[in-house]
């Protein structure tokens, strides 16, 4: 007895429309879907069936792949490239004229990747603890703790580069209505930001 086909699980005949193989689709879907059937082992087990036949008949390009596998003739491959699986059979597969070229499996190497990105971590600690630090940033005119100071001829203060030898340092920076501890002097800021609590190293 011959295998049944995807043709026989749903009803019709080999060059039944588009139409006709959703309409039987729906058809049989109705009578044996397992919510309906569930007192009788009738339908149940044939639900399986009915959707993989519908599945590979409403689509163009399987359809016609599951045609020529029939009909034990070349595949055509309209699958846009993907694999072709028609059992143990030996299949040639014919592509249309002016078909792209299969592309490769695209696969993210996640070993790979965690493995450089643990190297190159390794690197940047290994490289910071053998390497000189570079000059200090010269005055940015933002003043900030540990600054180095001059007092200008308008009573404020504005940051110069540091030369270690009686700088005057900003200790704190506080708001205009606050107050520097005892032994630092209170300036104004050049900019007009607040209080600079400095003192002399």
């Amino acid at each position: 007895m011959a295998a049944r086909t995807h043709y026989d699980e749903l009803g019709i005949r080999s060059d039944a429309s588009d139409d006709a193989v959703r309409d039987a689709y729906r058809r049989l879907a109705r009578e044996f879907h397992p919510d309906r059937t569930a007192g009788s082992a009738a339908g149940g087990d044939r639900m399986p069936a009915i959707n993989e036949a519908y599945r590979v008949l409403s689509d163009p390009g399987r359809r016609a792949m599951y045609d020529a596998s029939l009909r034990g003739g070349p595949v055509i491959d309209r699958s846009g490239g993907r694999d072709v699986d028609l059992g143990d059979e030996d299949v040639e597969v014919i592509r249309p004229v002016g078909s792209p070229p299969r592309l490769p499996d695209i696969r993210v190497p996640w070993r790979t990747l965690l493995v450089c990105t643990g190297l190159a971590i390794v690197a940047v600690f290994v490289l910071a603890q053998f390497t000189e630090p570079g000059e200090p940033l010269g005055p940015d005119g933002i003043l900030r703790g540990g600054d180095c100071v001059e007092v200008l001829a308008d009573g404020r203060v504005g940051e110069i580069s540091c030369t270690g030898d009686g700088d005057l340092v900003v200790r704190a920076l506080v708001p205009f209505e606050g107050e520097c501890r005892s032994g630092w002097n209170a300036y104004q800021d050049r900019q007009g930001m607040g209080l600079a609590c400095v003192e002399q190293t």
